[in-house]
């Protein structure tokens, strides 16, 4: 027999946390909103009738407000979701070992040999979602396939409160005439480039020769072609298993727009040290840079670049930074937020290979200067010692700014000041 796994999503899942505790907001449209006073004042989640009304995630509060008048908006609150999704988990940590989180509401579960067919599959996925309603007063979808691709597929495809099962004889007949863009890691870049070869469906995705998508998207294009025909092998992780940091990185939204390189300058030297003195803290170095720009129009730019050996350094880190800011970006527009990224991490034991670009006594010295600067900050407490450009711009420590998700707005759920993206 092969796989069947389960993928659960909660529906609205922060909205529907805040309406345990305002029942009153069931009956009306309601989102959950960023701070206005921190510059963070963004749609978060919203429920069904907001969600009937368009209000969207991700979209200012004023444009939601706009589409519905009539809109409550509630503050967030990450400790109760974190604390609702551990019990989540734990409930399905009842039927198998195999729970890997996405998310704090997303959720894979391989059911493999727990149940023996996709009819019993789809009627424990039925007790499961009866048990979210009963206990938590929440809702899920789940979605049952043969591999973990799919069953995300399948709890987007119907909502709220609903089963989807994608089986291994028919899946075809539904999948291949779904946009590409749902399936898992087809993002609006990915979707873009693939209309501009009008590929806009997963079949037709499927359809492609496979030499051309790797020649066209690159590495990624293989990955996604062969998610496209159902080949995805990937194992469910156990619950107890440890995850894999991939990449360290800082974001904050200043309380006035930065109009300037030199308002640019200091944020960006607090934010290096930031990320450096993390990477050091979980042994890792960084092999790509990448900076993350939000206009005041709240338009998003990205750009990165490969270093030439991995580093830890909040000089070197810093440097490619502004660099990689003054090349792209024009200043049409000031600039709400910024972050900084070190992606495509190693571990800081496995050695560096030396550049004949690189300067080895200025290494040498990064790496004893950032040592002594996280002694001096973990005996007295963080932010004791900074560097010259935070203290002549009065930039508040780390513990003040929140993550940023790639590609994605920033994330007030995260916890303050540490961003590992897993």
């Amino acid at each position: 027999m092969n796989r069947i796994i389960f993928h659960i999503d909660q529906n609205c899942y922060f909205a529907s946390v805040e309406m345990i505790y305002h029942p009153e907001c069931r009956y009306v449209p309601m989102a959950v909103v960023g701070d206005r006073e921190s510059r963070h004042g963004i749609v978060l989640a919203k429920n069904e009738k907001a969600k009937h009304c368009g209000v969207s995630t991700a979209e200012a509060i004023w444009q939601a407000k706009a589409k519905c008048p009539d809109l409550v908006t509630l503050p967030a609150h990450h400790e109760k979701y974190v604390f609702y999704s551990g019990r989540l988990r734990a409930m399905y940590g009842e039927y198998t070992d195999r729970v890997e989180p996405f998310g704090l509401d997303e959720c894979w579960l391989d059911m493999t040999g727990i149940v023996s067919d996709y009819d019993e599959a789809e009627a424990l996925a039925s007790t499961i979602r009866r048990r979210v309603r009963d206990e938590f007063r929440l809702t899920c979808s789940v979605g049952i396939s043969f591999n973990k691709v799919f069953a995300k597929l399948g709890s987007d495809y119907r909502k709220p409160d609903a089963t989807t099962v994608f089986r291994e004889d028919s899946w075809k007949d539904i999948v291949w005439g779904l946009p590409a863009e749902d399936m898992l890691y087809v993002g609006k870049r990915t979707s873009a480039m693939l209309k501009k070869i009008n590929v806009r469906t997963i079949g037709e995705l499927a359809g492609c020769n496979s030499d051309y998508i790797v020649q066209y998207l690159g590495r990624q294009g293989i990955m996604l072609w062969r998610y496209a025909n159902g080949l995805d092998d990937s194992p469910v992780a156990a619950a107890s298993a440890s995850r894999e940091i991939k990449s360290v990185g800082n974001s904050t939204t200043t309380a006035v727009d930065m109009t300037s390189n030199a308002a640019i300058e200091k944020t960006m030297h607090m934010l290096a040290g930031s990320v450096a003195s993390r990477l050091r803290a979980h042994g890792l170095r960084g092999t790509v840079i990448q900076i993350t720009v939000r206009d005041r129009d709240l338009h998003i730019y990205e750009h990165q670049r490969i270093l030439y050996e991995p580093t830890d350094s909040e000089r070197i880190i810093y440097d490619n930074a502004m660099e990689l800011f003054k090349e792209s970006y024009d200043w049409s527009k000031g600039v709400r937020s910024v972050g900084v990224r070190c992606s495509k991490v190693i571990e800081a034991s496995s050695g560096v290979q030396l550049s004949m670009f690189s300067d080895e006594k200025a290494r040498t010295r990064d790496e004893t200067i950032g040592k002594l600067m996280d002694s001096i900050n973990k005996r007295y407490g963080p932010g004791v010692i900074k560097s010259a450009a935070e203290v002549r711009g009065n930039i508040t420590d780390g513990n003040n700014h929140e993550g940023c998700r790639f590609s994605a707005p920033e994330d007030p759920f995260h916890p303050k000041g540490d961003e590992l993206m897993i």
